[in-house]
């Protein structure tokens, strides 16, 4: 599936894709036949790469002063492609995973959302999904009806900021079910799975060797975390690897609030939790995912010295204080690092 390009199709929602057009009269679920879908969705790919996504970090690094705090590549773009994927069942062993349900133009749709949400930031992170629009039109030479434009932005501008009106609800505004010509088209489902999915592309390939301090604690979270999709038993699991003098470390968040490290995790696990719930509200009965479970192993000297393990989900009437997402009785820097620092000094104790 690589062709001629200066960029992979490898992801299995991709392949997926890809399979879906080998079939009988593929070309006539899409409107205006006349174009060749997967030829087209590489042609968008390869140049959207070479337009935007070279220089996303730049723009980052810009906009904030020289703290460009993760990758916003192509290769995040990919990660966040193959999330997508694994929340609509793909690798899983159950029986009829969410893609099946997908039609060809839905998963068409969804790819190049996900190829055109981040690419905005080449020209700084303020305000940076609502150029998905002006971006989707410069990669598709017009060749794109301009429904279908308006639809595939407003699923890739769903995946953060606001609406028009302030509110951080943006998948709420979309419409439940809409289309192109004869094409019937989910926008809130399909802007659901972009917008947890890209919550949940974090790992060790995105961390920067940049080092801003407002760069530091986002990148060492990306080394720090591993996320799997539990698509069997509708689990969100997030396990962290806390090594050394991370376990103590206190600094600064993106933001320049001042915590120790362990708290910022705590915060983004927070995040993490509450994206759950919100796309969780658009997706019951299709792709549902009722908790996220946590797992973290503290390490020193390649020794596990401590290990804390919890699941979240909803429970009683909700709330968006975070205390109440996450009690800090069950993770807390202070206490970490002070338990920590006993450590250390019981090891030492014992080595003398």
């Amino acid at each position: 599936m690589n062709d001629h390009y200066d960029v992979q199709f490898a992801t299995p929602l991709e392949r997926h894709f890809e399979s879906l057009m080998l079939q009988d009269d593929a070309h006539n679920q899409f409107p205006y036949v006349s174009i060749n879908r997967l030829d087209f969705y590489k042609q968008i790919k390869s140049k959207i790469n070479q337009t935007y996504y070279r220089d996303t970090d730049s723009g980052l690094t810009a906009d904030s002063r020289g703290g460009a705090f993760t990758h916003h590549d192509l290769g995040h773009v990919d990660d966040v492609i193959r999330k997508a994927g694994q929340l609509l069942g793909t690798g899983s062993d159950i029986n009829e995973p969410a893609l099946l349900r997908l039609t060809h133009h839905e998963v068409f749709v969804l790819l190049v959302a996900c190829l055109i949400h981040d690419a905005g930031n080449r020209e700084g992170r303020t305000g940076h999904a609502s150029r998905a629009r002006s971006i989707l039109r410069s990669v598709t030479d017009q060749r794109l009806d301009q429904k279908e434009v308006s639809i595939i932005s407003k699923i890739a501008e769903a995946h953060g900021g606001t609406t028009v009106n302030g509110s951080k609800d943006t998948i709420g505004q979309l419409r439940l079910e809409d289309g192109v010509e004869q094409s019937r088209i989910r926008p809130r489902q399909l802007a659901a799975i972009l917008r947890l999915a890209d919550e949940l592309a974090e790992n060790p390939r995105r961390a920067s060797t940049r080092t801003a301090e407002l760069s530091d604690f986002p990148n060492r979270y990306c080394t720090a975390i591993s996320i799997r999709v539990d698509c069997q038993n509708r689990a969100l699991s997030l396990d962290f690897c806390v090594a050394d003098e991370d376990c103590e470390l206190y600094g600064k968040s993106e933001k320049g609030d001042e915590m120790y490290f362990v708290d910022y995790i705590r915060s983004r696990v927070v995040k993490t939790e509450l994206e759950r719930r919100y796309c969780d509200r658009f997706l019951r009965g299709f792709a549902t995912f009722d908790e996220t479970r946590v797992n973290m192993e503290f390490i020193r000297n390649d020794q596990e010295w401590n290990n804390i393990h919890f699941e979240l989900k909803e429970d009683g009437y909700p709330s968006v204080e975070p205390d109440a997402v996450l009690s800090p009785n069950k993770l807390n820097g202070t206490a970490i690092a002070s338990k920590y620092k006993e450590y250390c000094q019981s090891s030492e104790d014992h080595h003398d």
